[in-house]
């Protein structure tokens, strides 16, 4: 299918659309609504700021953020510090009334001194902020639903209608086919890097499917650390600051870093505190030798300025999968050479059209940008196939999203069995390492479902006391699900730096040592989405346990790879456990 530069710019206006409506729902709702009874608005106390983190205080009277939840906080004047002078006020009143502002994203949550107090950590403070509230403690902050990126949107738009550049004609006015793609599988046997370099002296642009734990972050940082050393400019783009952070903090970057030599938009106090040689840069301007760092919302911007000769000598697309087609253009605007990394078997971009609208209208390829590309196979497209996380059972499993073309190169000296856990939850870990399937009874429809909390609070509870401190991350579908096991799991265990519950859509690039996936059941074309449950089951380096009703083989509509795969671990290493006696003896 070929979409003209106006329907590619209407699906970006319907894009905003939807997005400014859902916000201005948001900003036109009390104010006191969203606090006490949606529990999306939250009053805070500033406590202080320790090692990049800001800390705050909340009342375990109304709700407190989650985990990973990315909210805009904002300081006001005196008169509107107490939520009960608020009456009437809407949420967009109080915004109006802001003095200053950050957004700021949840990293963890624990019990205060004061009983009736909980307090929480968060990062991605603007060094501005910080400034303006480090030395009042005690001041009232309100945390609330954060703003879409609507800028990001409206420079796409900018981009789809520059229709005299050549290099985006050939991106966004192809004929986009679904094909039975073939990548070029890329091993060990070949230095990667430089079979990538020489690639890109004959052609402008590549993509780079990376499967789980294949070291795609670490590749990128080697090309760049490459390409800086023979005095090109580079930037790297990425839809968030994590990405870009943990490209830094790859060792082929070290001696760059340390010369001063990497440049980053929008450097927040956690950043500058945690990597006090990283340089903060005002614009995305190319410096030979240097690497440029930024995120697609300012790239984006960028690139929709750029009318002549594309500034970079390479542009490299992190977390490709994620950006919208227009964003592809935008990167051929800025870059000579372009290399796009991603994995179009693990989530799409988030959007706020709804499923059945973006369907109606065709809209897919517009949506899933790195998909299409792939799909239209207009590209060399390579494959790593080495995986340094998934142990060798691990990497089976995955392998039947990528054609069975995974191999494992994960250390062979890790701890895959907890002997000194009581035995009948040490047997649900296979001593091979890789998914389990856990069966048990879920009440149809019930999005907190009292077994699977239970059963999985009784897990968390005795891999927190093995012998090695594992990083243990619960993850489920559903936002109701999450805020139902973070209540359950943190009141019985406390808070533990080791311990994330967080909804899948969150931890694409996590690591963790055991996973436990938790499968409601209830709408399973959700949970059992196919790159959702890819990305939900490939996140450990030890252990998946999939915990979901008994039935879950005989629903209906499943897609054809995740059934594979359940099938495979039923035959293979499954329990089904009652609620009485076996989850009696496993809460022992």
């Amino acid at each position: 299918m070929i979409y003209s530069r106006q329907e590619h710019w209407q699906f970006l206006e319907e894009e905003l659309r939807a997005q400014t409506e859902s916000y201005k729902q948001k900003l036109d709702t009390s104010a006191l609504f969203l606090l006490q009874d949606r529990e999306e608005l939250f009053v805070a106390q500033f406590l202080k700021f320790q090692d990049g983190e800001m800390i705050l205080k909340f009342s375990n009277k109304r709700g407190i953020p989650r985990q990973g939840e990315y909210l805009y906080c904002f300081t006001v004047p005196q008169d509107l510090r107490d939520y009960r002078t608020w009456e009437n006020r809407t949420y967009g009143e109080l915004i109006k009334a802001k003095t200053n502002y950050s957004e700021i994203v949840c990293i963890w949550q624990a019990p205060s001194n004061e009983k009736d107090f909980s307090i929480a950590g968060f990062r991605g403070v603007e060094l501005e902020f910080s400034t303006h509230i480090q030395d009042a403690e005690g001041l009232i902050l309100i945390l609330g639903p954060n703003k879409p990126p609507f800028e990001y949107i409206a420079n796409l738009q900018k981009i789809v209608q520059n229709e005299n550049n050549n290099s985006v004609n050939k991106i966004l006015d192809q004929d986009f086919q679904k094909s039975e793609w073939i990548p070029s599988l890329l091993d060990n046997k070949r230095n990667i890097v430089d079979f990538i370099l020489t690639q890109l002296a004959l052609l402008d642009t590549l993509i780079i499917q990376g499967p789980p734990g294949t070291g795609k972050t670490y590749l990128i940082a080697e090309i760049c650390e490459k390409l800086c050393q023979q005095g090109k400019t580079v930037l790297i783009t990425a839809l968030t600051n994590r990405a870009l952070i943990e490209i830094i903090e790859k060792p082929a970057l070290r001696k760059l870093l340390e010369e001063k030599r990497i440049f980053k938009t929008k450097l927040s106090i956690d950043e500058a505190r945690t990597h006090k040689d990283l340089q903060q840069t005002k614009d995305v301007s190319p410096q030979p030798g240097n690497l440029i760092l930024s995120t697609f919302y300012i790239t984006s911007g960028q690139a929709a300025q750029t009318l002549n000769e594309p500034p970079f000598d390479y542009v490299i697309v992190d977390e490709a999968s994620q950006a919208l087609l227009g964003m592809f253009g935008g990167a051929k605007l800025l870059g000579k050479k372009n290399i796009w990394i991603g994995d179009t078997k693990q989530l799409p971009p988030v959007v706020a059209l709804s499923d059945d609208k973006v369907n109606r209208k065709n809209y897919g390829a517009l949506v899933d940008g790195l998909k299409a590309l792939s799909d239209n196979a207009s590209m060399p497209i390579f494959q790593l196939t080495e995986t340094h996380r998934l142990t060798d059972r691990g990497a089976n499993y995955t392998g039947i999203f990528y054609k069975d073309s995974l191999k494992s190169r994960a250390k062979k000296d890790i701890r895959l069995s907890f002997p000194e856990i009581n035995f009948e939850c040490s047997k649900l870990f296979n001593p091979n390492g890789g998914p389990t399937l856990i069966k048990t009874d879920l009440k149809l429809g019930d999005f907190k479902p009292e077994n699977a909390l239970q059963l999985t609070t009784d897990i968390v509870r005795h891999l927190l006391i093995a012998d090695e401190k594992l990083h243990i991350s619960v993850l489920t579908y559903f936002v109701e699900t999450t805020k139902a096991l973070q209540k359950a799991i943190f009141q019985t265990v406390g808070y533990h730096k080791n311990l994330l519950i967080e909804t899948v859509s969150r931890v694409q690039g996590l690591t963790t040592d055991v996973t436990i996936f938790v499968i409601p059941n209830s709408s399973y074309h959700r949970s059992l989405e196919n790159r959702l449950f890819n990305v939900a089951t490939s996140r450990s380096k030890r252990h998946c346990l999939i915990i979901s009703d008994k039935d879950v083989l005989t629903r209906s509509q499943v897609d054809f790879e995740v059934k594979k795969y359940l099938q495979k671990l039923n035959d293979d290493y499954s329990f089904y456990i009652k609620l009485e006696p076996e989850l009696k003896k496993l809460g022992q």
